[in-house]
């Protein structure tokens, strides 16, 4: 998609679905070597939530926690997160906890440098990252710039009103969509992100294994929660 940038609220469903298919990417999903999780100051805890579904359906056996902004408890967003995955009985083994980070470049390159020291350069090749829906695209171009070897998937919850599909119907979601938009001209000019293919990255997926076997998790709320 070109680098058209939206000026004012007079925008036509058809450019706003022609963002949406753009800026809210979704992957298949196949077994990841790690799962980093993006920090959020709003709903760090439920993307962790949906970090521990997905561990406990075996798609990944290592979770990266990473967010030093801190909350409105005070916390740091990776510690909110670090506390809902032990609550969900996710092994504290399993967490490793990235503190530094208080943009998303820093998230995806501490966050590769916390895996290369635990398990070694190169030992990571499929990465699975959680983020906020309306950042779907900058979180994976984020990777891509920092980290462009591993394969890359993309999972979250849906923390807005309206589904995925009709997200310019929720002012709310719409807004936080076309600004996710607005950036992602002038930060790959700045060179903080490098554009993907889905293409590719589907077809790297499809060679990926499936889990074995789906635990269902113990313990923890919103065992409901609606999905993108």
């Amino acid at each position: 998609m070109r680098d058209e940038q939206p000026h004012n609220d007079n925008l036509s469903t058809a450019f706003l679905k022609r963002i949406g298919a753009y800026m809210l990417v979704e992957t298949p999903l196949a077994v990841a070597d790690a799962c980093i999780v993006f920090g959020n100051n709003n709903h760090a805890a439920e993307l962790a939530e949906h970090a521990a579904d997905l561990y406990a359906q075996g798609y990944f056996k290592t979770i990266v926690v990473s967010g030093g902004v801190p909350m409105k408890d005070g916390r740091l967003e990776c510690d909110v997160m670090r506390d809902v995955l032990l609550q969900r009985n996710i092994p504290a083994s399993a967490i490793l906890v990235e503190d530094k980070a208080a943009n998303s470049g820093e998230n995806a390159a501490f966050s590769r440098a916390l895996l290369e020291k635990t398990f070694g350069a190169g030992a990571v090749s499929s990465v699975l990252c959680i983020g906020h829906l309306h950042a779907a695209r900058r979180f994976l171009m984020t990777l891509e710039k920092h980290w462009p070897q591993p394969v890359k998937m993309f999972s979250t919850t849906n923390c807005f009103k309206a589904s995925r599909k009709l997200w310019y119907t929720d002012p709310v979601f719409k807004e936080a969509v076309l600004a996710e938009y607005a950036k992602i001209a002038p930060y790959k000019a700045r060179g903080f992100i490098a554009e993907i293919d889905m293409d590719q990255i589907k077809r790297q997926i499809a060679a990926l294994p499936q889990p074995a076997r789906r635990r269902k998790s113990r313990g923890g709320p919103n065992r409901n929660r609606r999905l993108y």
